[in-house]
């Protein structure tokens, strides 16, 4: 496959699935099991692991652009707060629960960043991703059958911070999709699904701008006119196209639940598990 296509259907791929509870990082890894880049003239595993993660900055963007004017409100009120004039602390909250809800991934990531940095070639990835979709799954299937009450109201405080932190970091395995760790977590405390999506946006913004940096600085070496083109092009079409999914995605949300999702990473994953034992 010619490397401009391939990089403008990873582009789609990543638009599509990254806000989305299904794990985009997983059906990238499985789009490039089958359509590696090619005739390259550097490192292709390096491309391949930088590639992947740097286009999730074009869905980044998307959120900061659409949710602009929200972030500059919270970003002037945090501001006001801290210089002691005034007293409405929204804004101070709104970004203290973001920290609190990206340092243990962040963290573990840190600390496990030699074993993250090899997944993708190990033997058995499309095993490990097929079981993520299924168990993920079943859970979300469970979590919306539960249909847990969102009359009270609740919202994201530092509690609820923490323990979407905390889930969040399952999604360091390929495939569980940390918006569904993080939407999941979210849901079972409570939030409504509104609220529990915006969050895992939010969220979105610090973890993958610092997964971006770091693994383009790891990959500096291979960092030429053409790897560079391939990397704007992915970031853009993932931009553009994120733009519109995540309007979609909140719209769908609003008058239906998260199961259908749920069934297809059931189905999703017992195809790939099937494909891998085949094989």
């Amino acid at each position: 496959m010619d490397n401009t296509l391939n990089a403008f259907l990873r582009g789609i791929i990543e638009a599509a699935t990254e806000f989305l509870p299904v794990s985009s990082t997983g059906h990238l890894f499985l789009f490039s099991y089958f359509f590696p880049f090619e005739n390259l003239k550097i490192d292709h595993e390096s491309f391949e692991d930088l590639f992947d993660i740097f286009i999730q900055t074009g869905a980044i963007l998307s959120v900061v652009v659409l949710y602009f004017q929200l972030l500059w409100t919270h970003t002037k009120a945090a501001t006001l707060y801290l210089v002691k004039k005034t007293t409405d602390k929204s804004g101070f909250d709104f970004y203290r629960n973001l920290i609190v809800g990206i340092l243990p991934i962040i963290i573990l990531g840190f600390v496990f960043k030699n074993s993250l940095d090899q997944i993708k070639m190990r033997p058995d990835l499309l095993l490990i991703i097929g079981l993520s979709w299924f168990v993920g799954g079943l859970v979300m299937v469970f979590v919306e059958m539960k249909n847990y009450d969102e009359s009270d109201g609740r919202t994201i405080g530092m509690k609820e911070s923490i323990l979407v932190g905390f889930f969040q970091c399952f999604a360091l395995i390929p495939g569980i999709s940390r918006s569904a760790a993080t939407i999941i977590t979210a849901r079972i405390l409570g939030v409504s699904k509104k609220d529990s999506a915006e969050f895992s946006f939010f969220l979105a913004i610090p973890v993958l701008t610092l997964a971006g940096i770091y693994k383009l600085y790891k990959h500096r070496a291979i960092l030429n006119s053409e790897t560079i083109g391939l990397l704007l092009f992915g970031s853009i079409v993932s931009f553009v196209i994120c733009y519109f999914i995540i309007r979609l995605f909140m719209a769908f949300i609003r008058r239906r639940s998260f199961l259908s999702f749920g069934i297809y990473r059931i189905f999703l994953g017992i195809l790939v598990i099937l494909y891998f034992l085949r094989g």
